[in-house]
């Protein structure tokens, strides 16, 4: 779902604004139907008080002068008149007539009231349905080609316009009340439609709620989801080789969460340490009785079995080396920033003057963060890697915006697809073109993948362009 934010804290603002909302349309429904309803009961009994007041005043004036009262107290909204005979012949409102009849102290018979629909109101919307009656007849003739679903789903969107046309007639309060005279006093009042000002107020109010309400969670989801971020920036850094430790700040289970973090970088850090110190250690301490058996040898008569100690112990010695050589640059250097470009143009151009058949595309500027030595050794290896077994090497590298790609191509035999994995584990070689007459002791795809991947990147291994030689693609990640 496109809409439906990825982080924490997008997704708690918008689950609080949909709640927020929904409870707000339901409070907005319950409240506009009790207070319409209260202005309509009010709004009645306002014209009920003015029907009976007017009758006060006509009951105890002089005959004379009714008439000039009756065009005093009439509006568009009240008709009172004085007539031979009641208008309502007879009581349609019984509760109505109860409660006017207490109020005037009349007796029941006298008085009659009723709440109806306006006829006339009524008499246009019956006169457009007998419109649109007429219409659906002419256009009957022009249906009867019409498939039958079609026809049906044609008479429901009908049907769906009558009924959004459709209006409530509008309600007209009449009151016959008699003189002692003879006379009706006859009103005729339609008590004023409930004004929906109100519902701006309402609205307004409710938004500006809102607003107040999303901006002071905002705040407080970013000042609680900070320490998260921060975790978040160290555990990419640590994956990278970078040794972050974070402030304890925020609730206590973010607190708990990052104290534990930090324990785990410390333990995992410090047995990195111990490995490499005894990896050192016992690659330093395999030098001397490897020296002192080269010397014994060294003085042995010439012979076969002497060229093959010596070749033996020269092994040895290299794999010592090499050891030492990978804890070296694992372990000791620390991250800095540094340009990958000027990087791969120096490492190139040194090989080239070594005699390798080493070719360099040119790029841009690409600046990381990392271990430029250790990076170097990796890219070493895999240079020389495709230059030993695959005549010449074309280095490239591509940018974007999260990584940086180099891809080193040779023109080899190639990997064969399952042997791809199994090359990077230590002391493995194939037994064909990269086997151990062909020199080196197994540890520099092991190396070159450690290193990089210490820093947060990886290798790939595949095929070369157009399906010979092999591909090496080395990502590192781009962290400003």
């Amino acid at each position: 779902m496109k809409l439906w934010p990825r982080r924490a804290g997008g997704q708690l603002a918008l689950l609080l604004i949909l709640v927020l909302l929904v409870a707000q349309i339901i409070t907005i429904a319950i409240l506009a139907g009790e207070r319409q309803g209260a202005l309509r009961s009010a709004s009645l009994e306002h014209v009920l008080q003015r029907v009976t007041d007017a009758y006060t005043l006509l009951d105890t004036t002089d005959p004379e002068r009714q008439e000039r009262i009756l065009r005093a107290l009439s509006s568009p909204s009240l008709q009172l008149s004085i007539d031979p005979s009641a208008h309502l012949t007879n009581d349609l409102s019984p509760t109505m007539t109860e409660q006017l009849a207490i109020e005037l102290g009349l007796p029941r018979e006298q008085v009659r009231a009723a709440m109806e629909a306006d006829k006339q109101e009524c008499l246009s919307w019956h006169e457009s349905e007998q419109d649109e009656h007429d219409e659906r007849a002419k256009h009957d003739d022009h249906e009867q080609h019409l498939e039958d679903e079609e026809r049906r789903e044609h008479r429901k969107e009908r049907e769906e316009e009558r009924q959004e046309k459709r209006q409530e007639c509008p309600p007209i309060l009449s009151v016959s009340l008699a003189l002692p005279t003879g006379q009706w006093v006859n009103a005729r009042a339609q008590p004023p439609a409930p004004s929906w000002l109100w519902l701006k107020a309402t609205l307004t109010s409710v938004g500006i709620t809102a607003i107040l309400l999303i901006l002071t969670l905002l705040l407080a989801i970013r000042h609680i989801l900070r320490p998260v971020n921060e975790l978040s920036n160290a555990a990419h850094a640590f994956g990278r080789g970078e040794k972050v430790r974070i402030p304890e700040r925020g609730p206590e289970d973010i607190r708990e969460v990052t104290r534990a973090f930090n324990q785990m970088q410390h333990q995992v850090s410090r047995a990195q340490e111990d490995r490499g110190r005894l990896l050192a250690a016992l690659a330093h301490d395999l030098r001397t009785p490897i020296t002192s058996m080269r010397l014994r040898v060294e003085m042995l008569p010439e012979g076969e079995d002497r060229d093959r100690l010596l070749e033996t112990l020269q092994e040895m010695q290299h794999l010592a080396e090499a050891t030492l050589d990978f804890i070296r640059g694992s372990t000791t250097e620390q991250h800095r920033r540094y340009d990958l470009a000027t990087l791969l143009d120096s490492l190139c151009g040194d090989l080239q003057e070594m005699g390798m058949a080493v070719e360099y595309e040119d790029s841009p500027r690409c600046v990381l963060q990392g271990q430029p030595e250790a990076v170097k050794r990796a890219l070493r290896n895999l240079i020389e890697n495709a230059v030993n077994y695959g005549q010449r090497a074309v280095v490239k590298l591509d940018a974007t915006e999260k990584e940086a790609v180099i891809t080193i191509t040779d023109q080899g035999p190639g990997i064969p697809e399952a042997e791809r994995e199994r090359v990077f584990q230590p002391f493995y070689r194939l037994e064909q073109s990269r086997s151990r007459e062909t020199g080196g002791a197994g540890l520099g795809l092991a190396i070159a993948r450690t290193l990089i991947r210490g820093m947060g990147g990886d290798i790939r291994l595949d095929t070369g362009s157009e399906d010979q030689g092999l591909q090496v693609s080395v990502t590192l990640p781009k962290t400003g």
